[in-house]
């Protein structure tokens, strides 16, 4: 004699002293009708323009509370952008929207403005492996971290972006380039059979020699890349 788990289920319902059918209808289409708390929150976060919130200060960690200079020299020494989370292109894992929740409920209120710190291909392009930082703006120049997932940047970005911050640091960045090269080019190939100059007289001329053919391919190659630098581009929506 076989077993029907149909039967089977509904006996455990009634033991279990579940509500009647009218109420577990009743309940369902409730639960139909009350939107998800997940899409809900993933619509604020793919609408958000970065409004400003108005928190309960009782409720913050100081630790999480972080100021825009700050988010400014971050954004310039890795090359990042920081945007309204309706320009993320990535995607918002389990861990960011339960800390959205988590902190609706410590504030007692839905909250609406959001703000990413990602490198700029999160926004724009393909590469979506990096570690996007979400925010909340506190007014007054003030932003508030919720969460933060993905992989670690790269331990030399900082390094390898360091050019792009200014003007300054590129040209920083080929005198040093000059600078090095000149005095590790090895001296048997500098002087030629009939050169009667000091090396260091040398080494001068070569430094110079550098320094304009470096800026010429920064200028020629280097910019047409780059686009634009880092104090110009963090709070930029646009790719340059």
């Amino acid at each position: 004699m076989g077993v029907n788990l149909l039967e089977k289920l509904s006996d455990i319902r009634a033991k279990n002293a579940q509500p009647s059918n009218t109420e577990v209808l009743e309940g369902f289409k409730a639960l139909l009708n009350q939107p998800n708390e997940g899409e809900r929150i993933l619509r604020n976060l793919f609408k958000s323009t970065g409004d400003e919130e108005q928190l309960d200060f009782d409720a913050l960690e100081v630790n999480r509370i972080y100021h825009i200079e700050d988010i400014k020299k971050l954004c310039i020494d890795y090359r990042l952008r920081f945007l309204d989370s309706k320009h993320f292109n990535g995607t918002f894992p389990a861990e960011a929207i339960d800390a959205i929740k988590d902190f609706e409920a410590k504030q007692g209120k839905e909250i609406k403005g959001f703000k990413m710190i990602a490198p700029a291909g999160m926004f724009k392009l393909a590469e979506k492996d990096k570690d996007p930082i979400l925010m909340v703006p506190m007014g007054n120049g003030y932003y508030y971290q919720l969460a933060q997932w993905g992989n670690d940047l790269h331990f030399l970005r900082k390094i390898l972006v360091y050019p792009f911050r200014s003007f300054e640091t590129i040209m920083k960045t080929v005198f040093v380039f000059a600078a090095l090269t000149a005095l590790l080019f090895p001296e048997s190939v500098m002087r030629g059979p009939k050169d009667t100059g000091t090396i260091m007289h040398i080494r001068a001329i070569f430094f110079f020699w550098m320094v304009f053919a470096t800026s010429a391919m920064t200028a020629l190659y280097g910019f047409s890349r780059m686009k634009n630098f880092s104090s110009n581009l963090w709070k930029s929506r646009f790719l340059d």
